[in-house]
C-alpha cells in the first residue's frame, strides 16, 4: 500500500476548504438573524396572506439548516486534517451578508459555486495523492454544495 503523499501545501488546500465551510456558518447565521427580523418588518403580500409566510420566512428557515450542513462539512474536513497530521484552521474569510433577500441570494450563489469549484480541484488533488477517503469525503460534500447551491437559484427566480 502506498502511503498518502501530505504536506504543507496539502494542508493549506484542505485548510482553506474549512475557512469556505467557517466562512459559510457565519455568513449563512447572520442572513438568518437578519431575515427574522426582516421578516416582521415586511408588509404582508397576497401570497403571504394565502401561504401565512413571507419570502424572508422561508429563507430564514433554510439558511439556518444550510448553516447547521456547514457545520459537519466543517468538523468532517477539520477531522479529516487532524487524522493526516495537520492542524485545522479557526480562520475564516470576511463573510458577505448583505441587506435583502436578494443580496443573501446573490451572495451565496457565489460562495456555493467559489466552493464547488475549489473542491473539484481537493477532489482531483486528493486523488492524484493517493488520498481516497479525502476524495470521497469532498465528493459527499459536493454534492451537498450543489444541492445549495440549486436551492439558492431556485428562489432568485
Amino acid at each position: 500500500m502506498k502511503p498518502i503523499k501530505v504536506d504543507d501545501e496539502y494542508f493549506e488546500n484542505l485548510n482553506n476548504a474549512l475557512n469556505m465551510e467557517i466562512q459559510a456558518i457565519i455568513q449563512y447565521m447572520a442572513q438568518h438573524s437578519k431575515s427574522e427580523m426582516l421578516k416582521m418588518r415586511k408588509k404582508a403580500s397576497p401570497l403571504q396572506i394565502i401561504t401565512g409566510k413571507n419570502k424572508y420566512e422561508v429563507l430564514s428557515a433554510k439558511l439556518k439548516e444550510i448553516a447547521i450542513q456547514e457545520m459537519d462539512h466543517a468538523e468532517k474536513i477539520a477531522e479529516r486534517i487532524a487524522v493526516l497530521g495537520g492542524r485545522p484552521t479557526t480562520k475564516s474569510a470576511p463573510p458577505k451578508i448583505g441587506d435583502n433577500y436578494d443580496d443573501f441570494l446573490k451572495n451565496n450563489l457565489e460562495a456555493e459555486r467559489g466552493a464547488m469549484e475549489y473542491y473539484r480541484t481537493i477532489i482531483k488533488y486528493a486523488e492524484k495523492r493517493g488520498d481516497i477517503t479525502t476524495k470521497k469525503l469532498f465528493e459527499d460534500i459536493y454534492m451537498e454544495e450543489e444541492e445549495h447551491y440549486w436551492l439558492f437559484d431556485e428562489y432568485t427566480e
